[in-house]
Formats: structure tokens, C-alpha cells, sequence
């Protein structure tokens, strides 16, 4: 049980190859064992697939010019993930994250001309969120923006952008971090011969990604930016004890039985 446990929230599209704390805590949300934190760092260690994909990863200092986000969706991050083997004609990963929440959002491509860029912006962003008052990048000035300029003339708004140093990309460590994140997820699957869907594995990756506790803000990104946490399958499927015991409780005060004693701390 416990094997099973560990392969469906590490090994699988579900897990999707996270950390040894992003794990533990996906595990200790629905499940709990003794030396649950013990399985869990054992089974990563001997995880074939982390052990070939994933290195250290490296210790930044801070950056001058590196504007803090104050709010959910403030500033917007944006990056390239090229080249990957073509899967139903897309090369290319399109990464945004918010930079106060960490969360993710992506969108495979064949096409990363301006225009397409520019929809892509539109479909993840800011249909979605809304326009950030800052989108962070360090991509070619002119390309960049190229692609808000025609963002703004297909809905007849403007952004304000920033440019990550030249000299000194902390500035959009964050996202980096992120991408480094979804490239070895990706990658775990997509050197599979036989894996030839990349670009539909990545939304559950992110997904999952998205619903991992951050350690230095101890929530999900998902619940940082909806207000709520995003309900498992485990939990959508399992009998609530509460409510069932809610229920017997109404049946029993409908036979004229008052419910058992301190029944009100259960409900």
C-alpha cells in the first residue's frame, strides 16, 4: 500500500517527479503513516529518473532592479522553453508564472512568431486574470515588444515592461527556477521513446506544480491566487466522515434519539 501510495504521488503524471518536501506534503494530505517523511525522502533518493534528471540547484543574490510583486497576478513572468522533440507539431513551451504566487501557466507552441506569442499572452494571461501591471522577461527587447504592442492592439490595452539585467538575470530567478522545474518534469517523460505527448503531459505537470506547497510561503500557488485549494480526487471520491456523521445525527434527532454525547466537536 504504502509502494502504491508513494508511485501515485511521486512516479506518475500526478506526482509529477516533485521534491522530497513537495511530496511529503502531497502524500501527508490525504494519507499518514508513521515515519511517513522517512518513505517518502527513501523512495525519492531511489528514484532512477531524479537521480538522471535533476541537480543542485544554484544560490542567487539579490539583484538591483528587482521589483517585488505586491499582489496575485502583479507581475507576470515569461519564458521560452526550446527546443523539445515535436509532439503534434509543437517545439516549443511557452512558460508565464506570477510572480507573487509562483503560479504557472503554459502553453505548448509549433509557432513563436510575434502574433502567436501575443494570443498565447491573451489566452493564459489575460483571459484568465486579467492584465498584470508588469511583465518581467528576458527575451530580445525589440521582440518583446513587438509582442505587447500587438497584445495591446488586440485588446486596446497597454502593459508596462521590464527588462531582466543584462548583466545579472536574478531578476527573473523566480521563473528560472520554474522552468528548470518543468523541463525536468518534462524531460522525465518526454526521453521516453515511447513518449510522444509531451504537450499534454505539461498541463497536468503544471497542474501539479500549481497545487504543491511552496516552503518559503506554506501554500500552493493555486490557493494563493483562487482563494481555495483545488479538491483531489481522493477527497471528491471518498465518503466525507463529517457530513455522514452530520446526517446520522439528523436522521436519529428525527426518531426523536438526541445524537451521542459531544457530537458537536465532530460535525
Amino acid at each position: 500500500m504504502v509502494q502504491e501510495v508513494l508511485q501515485s504521488c511521486h512516479d506518475s503524471l500526478k506526482g509529477g517527479h516533485q521534491g522530497i518536501v513537495r511530496t511529503f506534503h502531497r502524500v501527508k494530505a490525504d494519507y499518514y503513516w508513521i515515519r511517513l517523511y522517512a518513505d517518502v525522502e527513501k523512495h525519492m533518493r531511489s528514484c532512477p529518473d531524479c537521480r538522471s534528471s535533476k541537480s543542485r540547484p544554484q544560490l542567487r543574490r539579490y539583484s538591483p532592479g528587482n521589483v517585488l510583486a505586491e499582489r496575485p497576478l502583479h507581475i507576470v513572468c515569461m519564458d521560452f522553453v526550446i527546443p523539445l522533440p515535436m509532439s503534434r507539431s509543437n517545439t516549443a513551451l511557452l512558460l508565464f508564472q506570477c510572480a507573487f504566487a509562483g503560479f504557472v501557466m503554459a502553453n505548448a507552441m509549433s509557432d513563436t512568431s510575434v502574433l502567436c506569442v501575443a494570443q498565447a499572452f491573451e489566452e493564459c494571461v489575460y483571459r484568465r486574470f486579467g492584465a498584470p501591471s508588469l511583465v518581467r522577461h528576458d527575451r530580445d527587447l525589440r521582440f518583446i515588444s513587438e509582442v505587447l504592442q500587438a497584445f495591446a492592439e488586440m485588446v486596446q490595452s497597454r502593459l508596462r515592461t521590464t527588462l531582466t539585467l543584462s548583466y545579472r538575470p536574478q531578476p527573473n530567478g523566480q521563473q528560472e527556477r520554474s522552468v528548470k522545474t518543468v523541463i525536468q518534469s518534462v524531460r522525465v517523460y518526454a526521453e521516453d521513446p515511447l513518449q510522444q505527448d509531451w504537450d499534454e503531459i505539461v498541463e497536468r505537470l503544471v497542474f501539479r506544480i500549481n497545487n504543491s506547497q511552496d516552503t518559503t510561503l506554506k501554500e500552493t500557488p493555486f490557493y494563493l491566487v483562487h482563494g481555495w485549494d483545488a479538491q483531489s480526487t481522493f477527497n471528491a471520491m471518498a465518503p466525507s466522515l463529517k457530513r455522514g456523521f452530520a446526517i446520522r445525527c439528523l436522521s436519529l434527532e428525527k426518531r426523536g434519539q438526541p445524537p451521542a454525547r459531544n457530537s458537536a466537536e465532530y460535525v
